[in-house]
């Protein structure tokens, strides 16, 4: 039993990093381009838009940058694709740019994240494990291979029975470089941290 929780909490571990960096990789280089077309608003939240569209999307890039971000490998040792868990985290994952106001080099975009609540993973988890050490004839004479596929049985179900939740409002401070607007380098910080309170 002392194995099981060991490994249900190595696994909590791993989700969070898995979770920091879905939205944290993205992020991290949002910049908006120089336009005669469009207003400084305008570029930021276009820019921003197109960031969250990539990870609502699952775009190729966006899984690819999370996939060298975090060592997905980790996963397998439980027969979870990594693919397949973030597709699940992800599945109806939405945003909405709540406000962009520009003052000068400087800009500030709220916006709220809707996705599964990182709490009600870590709390269905936590009751399945409990369900499973309170049984352990269930996995009597198991290998630790077959335990550590069960418990992956286990993250799977978990993630994909979590409700959508949204975040509290997140800022995310812009400052203007050489005409482009880059994200302050909190915000990876700032987005991974309203994902793991939500």
């Amino acid at each position: 039993m002392d194995y099981v929780k060991l490994k249900s909490h190595t696994l909590t571990r791993v989700a969070y990093a898995v979770f920091a960096a879905l939205l944290g990789v993205g992020l991290l280089s949002l910049a908006g381009c120089s336009s005669s077309q469009q207003s400084d608003e305008e570029l930021v939240r276009s820019s921003l838009a197109s960031e969250l569209d990539s990870i609502k999307n699952l775009d190729e890039k966006f899984v690819n940058e999370i996939s060298e971000a975090v060592d997905m490998s980790r996963l397998s040792l439980y027969g979870i694709d990594g693919m397949e868990f973030m597709r699940s985290y992800l599945e109806g994952f939405d945003y909405t740019i709540d406000s962009v106001t520009v003052d000068g080099e400087t800009a500030q975009a709220q916006l709220t994240l809707t996705c599964k609540s990182y709490s009600g993973y870590q709390k269905a988890l936590q009751e399945a494990v409990d369900a499973i050490t309170a049984n352990p004839e269930e996995i009597a004479g198991m290998s630790n291979d077959d335990i550590n596929k069960k418990i992956g049985e286990i993250v799977i179900q978990s993630l994909n029975g979590v409700e959508l939740k949204p975040t509290e409002p997140v800022t995310i401070k812009y400052t203007k470089v050489d005409n482009t607007w880059e994200a302050a380098s909190s915000t990876s910080g700032d987005i991974a941290a309203a994902l793991m309170t939500n």
